[in-house]
Parts: structure tokens; sequence; C-alpha cells
């Protein structure tokens, strides 16, 4: 899998204070329907078993083996301040408008 993060994500990416076993995860979620669609999602996430973790500019990535299976070989991700995250593909735009969040943990 090969991951591009362009420069102005890489800024925003930069000023989140990551914990240990915290990255940046890369979710595609295979939504049933009559129809093959997939849901992308942004979200700072604890590194699980499964996941695929990669560090790039500095910045922690995590892709789960079931997210790969539905995302390209090569991915791009991009920043707008009107627009949030992008995700996208030399083929299409997975999604834009896409925003980070911390998953909540139950102690």
């Amino acid at each position: 899998m090969n991951i591009e993060i362009k420069e102005a994500a890489i800024e925003q990416l930069r000023k989140v204070d990551y914990k240990e076993n915290e990255g940046v995860r890369i979710e595609a979620i295979f939504v049933g329907s009559c129809s093959i669609y997939v849901e992308h999602e942004l979200k700072i996430d604890n590194k699980n078993e499964d996941d695929e973790s990669f560090i790039i500019d500095g910045v922690p990535l995590l892709i789960s083996s079931e997210s790969k299976k539905h995302l390209p070989d090569k991915v791009f991700l991009n920043y707008s301040d009107g627009l949030g995250y992008k995700l996208y593909s030399d083929e299409e735009t997975l999604r834009y408008n896409l925003q980070l969040n911390r998953v909540n943990f139950l102690k």
C-alpha cells in the first residue's frame, strides 16, 4: 500500500498530540446495500493487532487488513481549510470533508 500525504495535511496532522500506540486510522468500511458502497473515515485510534502501521513525515498512520481490501493500492490525503481532509486516488475522490476525531475509549 502506498500512501502520500500532501503538505497541507501533514501540517494539520503534526499538530495532533498522539499518545503511545495511537495513529491516524484510514478506514474503509463496506456498507451492505444493493450496490457496492464503501464509507471512508479518518480518526485517531489505537493500533490493533491486524493493523498495518506507517510513519509518513512524522505522522503515524493505521490501516486495518479489512480496510486495505477496500482501498486502492495508492491513496492520497490532503487538507483544505474549507473542505477538511480529502482522501482520493488517481482514479477517484473517495471522500472529502473528512474530519479527524479521536476515538473515545471506555476505561
